[in-house]
């Protein structure tokens, strides 16, 4: 890129099943499947494209039609990797060539500190967007989300990377917004203003200048990016397929030192959530002080109080939490 229960349905929380005490709460909309580790790679297309849908349409207002019109785009910029960088394939989404010219596995760090002609990968585009220019792509690393900045966190974090688009679209980009947030955008003007204003690829320009939106050359951008914001479109309808999540495994479960791969899968929805309470993401699957602390914010979102949000997960506030089955 250049440039619910009867009682939940009706807003009543019960209280987390395993504390007195009781908080309100709301009938969280459905999600796509989420990955325990971060690691979107392993979740495919279709579920990448619902989630984002989801999120842009139930978190940030917009139509169906204009959501589709960013999620195609982002599919054709990225796949719909946060962790992508330009020159890299899908399944290796953090490879590609130094300036060197030889291809090699990136750390976070060195991707979000590159410097050009000696650091990190030879081309700059990151992120969902693919984020190119100087300006946004360190505003990208500098994004507040839930009152922090993520640093090389945002490059796994699907929901602050949705949050920096919509943040760039309502600031630098409100001419781009204004024509997403339309009821009555069709999916092809939605998919056509992105990829023309907010996305402007190489491939329609000739120098530094944007050809006319009646240019070939353009034509063939619009028609191949309107493709994926159609599927995206269709996938929302459609709902998607069943998701499953774990299965509350007892207040017992959750003791110093307990190693399991629900408690990673855990940690992950908690720094989704805005709950993140860790000092490190080392050793995410053992359950420590950190889990305690992130789990009492999140009990606390959902209104609990008192010891009720004491950190330790009862049934109520797991089932909140939607935990994907791993």
């Amino acid at each position: 890129m250049n440039a619910k229960s009867s009682n939940i349905a009706a807003g009543h929380l019960p209280a987390d099943s395993n504390h007195p005490g009781h908080g309100p709460g709301h009938a969280p909309a459905a999600v796509a499947m989420v990955p325990s580790a971060g690691d979107w790679t392993k979740v495919g297309t279709d579920d990448r494209m619902l989630y984002c849908m989801r999120r842009l349409v139930d978190q940030y207002g917009y139509p169906p039609a204009g959501a589709a019109g960013i999620i195609g785009n982002l599919w054709a910029e990225s796949a719909i990797l946060p962790n992508r960088i330009e020159g890299s394939s899908p399944s290796t989404p953090m490879r590609a060539k130094n300036f060197a010219g030889v291809t090699t596995n990136f750390t976070a760090a060195q991707i979000m500190d590159r410097k050009s002609p000696h650091q990190g990968p030879k081309l700059p585009g990151v992120g969902l967007a693919q984020w190119t220019s100087p300006p946004r792509r360190s505003g990208l690393f500098r994004h507040v989300y839930h009152g922090a900045a993520l640093g090389v966190d945002v490059l796994f974090n699907m929901d602050a990377q949705l949050d920096y688009l919509d943040h760039e679209l309502r600031t630098s980009y409100s001419g781009v917004h204004h024509v997403l947030s339309t009821q009555a955008v069709s999916v092809q003007a939605a998919s056509d203003e992105v990829v023309y204003n907010f996305e402007i690829p190489g491939a329609i320009l000739s120098g530094n200048k944007k050809l006319s939106r009646a240019d070939a050359r353009v034509q063939t951008v619009f028609k191949q990016r309107r493709s994926p914001s159609n599927r995206a479109l269709t996938v929302y309808q459609s709902g998607g397929g069943l998701v499953t999540f774990e299965p509350f495994p007892g207040a017992s479960f959750f003791h110093t030192g307990h190693k399991s791969p629900i408690i990673a899968a855990m940690h992950q929805r908690l720094v989704a959530e805005g709950c993140n309470r860790y000092q490190s993401s080392a050793n995410a699957d053992i359950w420590g002080s950190g889990d305690v602390k992130s789990y009492a914010a999140f009990q606390k979102k959902l209104g609990f109080d008192g010891a009720a949000a004491n950190g330790i997960p009862g049934k109520t506030s797991w089932d909140r939490l939607r935990v994907p089955n791993v």
